[in-house]
């Protein structure tokens, strides 16, 4: 069944609040969406024209730059109706979206070039916002821009500034002074002490390399009152309780916590007035010190930035913008349409920036030139804002990477609130999961859910588990409605693959566009890969899975409760195949999420349970490759897995016991007179493989 009868109502709703019943009615604009119309106009007697108009801007699909790209093209669809409603040229009501299209109502006399140009002028004064301003999903703006300040060190640069256009030097300087003056107000600013002067030193400081001063904390505050003389030497001495003045000396101090959280308080508070002072009479001297020598900023005016982020943007038949023509040039590495801006940094592209990639041959310098368009610089930036970066160790050395992710889409009635409760509920879990998994390696036992259902039964919480998931009364407390997610076997395997996830990265459930069927972006915490494995491995063995991707979808699909479509590894479109109530989307594939769920339920529950821990190995990783070879060939599979598995009684002794790949299903205590374990969970399965 097509989700199309949803729009045709919302249509029919928008038509009617105008006073223009009869004009159209709801089915046949949900007929011109279904069939990829991109303008429809009916003209009326009084000169007006109701219309339908779409929205098209393309993403980017590379995940460097997926999740901002989308965020972008969010922000741009709510500046286009800012653009008509709020400048007087007409009524714009959005009535549906996928990524790339949004499908507006427009009553009014403005025609598209009209509106073009209107939303050319809003893009532009909402620009500073898009950047700078805390999260406004009525505007598009997602994401805090405090959340880009978590670093401690500046040696590496820390802040995606390499995605700025120069012409916002000024709002960005603003920006980091306040959110500056924020960790200074904070009761406790010692701990953040390393986060606010390494910022000072980013953004202030005034050279690089040897005695430079942006790259470190203590050479700053040295050079301050040593060299610039903006603040007294008396002053960082007291603050610092030092007798001499030397970057060594504050080095020390600020490595052992030797200073006045006070008194340092004062000192950067009275810095911090003098920059601001400075910069305003005109002396730019202290606007992004650094930074702006070193020419890190995207060098370009408003207009032609503009263009960049608006090529290939169209407003029913009206194209916005189109490429500048660099026949001589090697063009974005990403998006491969526009001119390259950016230079390649690891807090904008993450972990491989500088590998090999599809413009690498053009460009033997590639490390030194820009290889990055300013519309995917952009991008990252969002992606940023949301999800925020974090210092890891690549070849010896500690750069600040932006954070991984997982992303999962769904069509539903859900409006901010849901979202809200949704990514409440998902962090509530990690977290509980992650407590239990501390308790497992407290207790020197190998962790799964199963180990959460025994506590929470020991806890007297089990028992009333199945009344509950089966829709009996509802749960008093957070543990009681766990245990009764644990009772619903479709959701093990799911919860399982949250134990890998790292539950310090906060989820996200984003709702795209307006009203109140909306499309939810699941912005999850990536997976941890173990000690020994690469960075990414087990992020990268997950996404390639179907089978692991049905497990994460029907966990989200009982969060949720609902049957609307959910895409992972695919992009939801408007076609009328891609658009199915109750259907997984994975990998550009579509299944009926109930078989999916039916069919595939037992062997991915058989076996995670079976899988033994190999040292330096994801678990993750063995279940879901082991479910894989049981989907190619189930009897082969099981043959393997019961010859691996200790059954007898002396399988289970100091001599043999670690000699198995797999752990079985029974415990040693089911053992009878037989010598063997009871094999009433096998035989299980083997009912179930059959229907394979």
């Amino acid at each position: 069944m097509s989700e199309y009868s949803m729009v045709a109502r919302a249509a029919e709703a928008t038509i009617a609040h105008w006073g223009l019943s009869g004009i159209v009615d709801g089915q046949a604009i949900a007929f011109l969406i279904a069939d990829g119309a991109v303008y429809w106009e009916k003209r009326l007697p009084d000169g007006f024209r109701l219309a339908l108009v779409r929205l098209h801007s393309p993403v980017v699909q590379r995940e460097e730059v997926f999740l901002g790209s989308v965020l972008l093209n969010d922000f741009l669809s709510k500046t286009l109706l800012r653009a008509i409603n709020g400048k007087g040229l007409g009524r714009l009501v959005l009535l549906v979206n996928d990524l790339e299209n949004f499908y507006y109502l427009y009553h009014g006399k403005a025609g598209l070039e009209q509106m073009a140009e209107s939303l050319r002028h809003e893009f532009l004064h909402s620009l500073e916002d898009l950047y700078f301003a805390d999260e406004d999903p009525s505007r598009g703006v997602y994401g805090e821009f405090g959340q880009m300040f978590n670093f401690e060190k500046s040696d590496f640069e820390p802040s995606p500034v390499y995605s700025i256009p120069n012409f916002l030097a000024r709002p960005l300087e603003k920006a980091v002074r306040m959110q500056i003056e924020r960790f200074l107000e904070e009761p406790d600013f010692s701990k953040n002490i390393r986060r606010t002067l390494a910022a000072l030193s980013f953004f202030y400081g005034q050279t690089s390399g040897g005695s430079g001063d942006a790259q470190s904390s203590a050479m700053f505050l040295f050079r301050l009152a040593s060299v610039y003389e903006v603040i007294p030497k008396e002053a960082i001495m007291k603050a610092f309780g030092i007798r001499e003045l030397t970057k060594e000396a504050i080095k020390k101090g600020l490595d052992v916590g030797q200073f006045s959280p006070e008194d340092l308080r004062n000192l950067l508070k009275e810095l911090l007035s003098y920059f601001r002072t400075e910069i305003e009479r005109g002396n730019y001297d202290w606007l992004l010190g650094f930074i702006r020598k070193d020419r890190k900023l995207i060098e370009i005016t408003p207009e032609e930035f503009l263009r960049e982020i608006l090529t290939g943007v169209q407003i029913g038949y009206k194209v916005l913008a189109v490429p500048v023509a660099t026949e001589s040039e090697i063009n974005c590495r990403l998006c491969g349409v526009r001119f390259p801006r950016v230079r390649d940094r690891f807090i904008t592209l993450g972990v491989s920036v500088f590998r090999f990639h599809n413009k690498s041959v053009k460009n033997s310098k590639r490390e030194e030139g820009p290889n990055t368009c300013s519309k995917c610089a952009l991008s990252t930036y969002l992606q940023h804002k949301v999800l925020g970066s974090e210092q890891v160790s690549v070849g010896g050395k500690f750069p600040q990477l932006p954070r991984q992710y997982n992303v999962v889409f769904h069509y539903g009635r859900h409006d901010e609130t849901e979202a809200y409760r949704l990514a409440k509920t998902i962090d509530y879990l990690l977290e509980k999961i992650a407590y239990f998994q501390q308790c497992a390696r407290e207790e020197k036992v190998l962790f799964s859910v199963d180990y959460i259902r025994e506590r929470l039964v020991q806890q007297g919480l089990g028992g009333g588990g199945p009344a509950l998931a089966s829709g009996g009364r509802t749960p008093v407390s957070e543990d009681e409605a766990l245990a009764a997610l644990l009772a619903d076997d479709a959701v093990l395997p799911g919860l399982d693959a949250f134990g890998y996830m790292d539950s310090a990265v906060k989820t996200r459930v984003i709702p795209l566009g307006t009203g109140d069927y909306r499309l939810l972006v699941f912005v999850l915490p990536p997976f941890r890969s173990s000690q020994g494995e690469a960075l990414d491995f087990v992020q990268r063995r997950f996404s390639r899975s179907r089978l692991a991707a049905f497990t994460l979808l029907a966990l989200l699909r009982k969060l949720c409760g609902c049957d609307g479509p959910y895409y992972f590894q695919s992009v939801p479109r408007l076609a009328p195949e891609e658009f199915n109530l109750n259907t997984f989307y994975v990998r550009g594939r579509a299944e009926n999420a109930d078989e999916v769920i039916r069919r595939f339920n037992a062997v991915v529950n058989f076996a995670r349970r079976v899988v033994n821990r190999r040292k330096g190995h994801s678990l993750l990783v063995d279940w879901i490759l082991l479910a894989e070879r049981l989907e190619e060939d189930p009897l082969g599979t099981f043959s393997k897995v019961l010859r691996r598995t200790p059954m007898r009684r002396r399988d289970f002794s100091e001599e043999y016991r670690d000699k198995f790949e797999f752990r079985p299903l029974a415990k040693y205590e089911t053992i009878d007179e037989t010598g063997v374990i009871d094999g009433t969970e096998y035989l299980k399965l083997i009912e179930l493989l059959k229907r394979l």
